[in-house]
């Protein structure tokens, strides 16, 4: 009777240890990597800039794919979602739901970066290129969402 119970262990600590929401602690915690593994990223004064500088690191996430360097995906991935998440405290005029919905939508970023990050560094081209268009998307329905507000005036 102890051998299922050891196996229901196992396999639930192997399932903690590889599921999304520990791929994006991991992705935070730089997931032991070497000092570096992310880089401090300037934060634009508007929204405009600062989805411009997402544009960027999306760019550079594409062009990582298409030259083969995975394993560099990790950088502009976490400097896009640092940008995102920057963004809710440059906003002004949202509704109390459309702020709930922004929340989640960065949330979801968060997300995609450490999966970004994690099928950056095991070699995965297919599943990277799939996340990064849900990260594409998840971008596109930002903009929208932000779209149109005015920056919230610098303390």
């Amino acid at each position: 009777m102890k051998f299922p119970i050891s196996t229901a262990i196992l396999l639930a600590v192997a399932w903690l240890a590889t599921s999304p929401v520990n791929a994006q602690s991991n992705a935070a915690d730089g997931h032991g990597q070497p000092s570096g593994h992310e880089v401090a990223v300037e934060i634009p004064a508007t929204i405009d800039g600062l989805l411009a500088a997402v544009d960027q690191h999306v760019a550079a996430i594409d062009q990582a794919i298409v030259s083969g360097k995975l394993a560099t995906v990790h950088r502009d991935a976490f400097a896009a979602r640092d940008l995102l998440v920057a963004l809710p405290g440059k906003v002004t005029g949202l509704s109390e739901a459309d702020a709930k919905a922004l929340n989640a939508a960065i949330s979801r970023i968060r997300q995609q970066a450490g999966l970004l990050d994690k099928f950056g560094d095991a070699g995965n081209a297919a599943q990277t290129r799939a996340v990064l268009a849900r990260f594409k998307t998840e971008i596109a329905n930002i903009r929208q969402q932000v779209a149109g507000k005015p920056v919230r005036p610098a303390p």
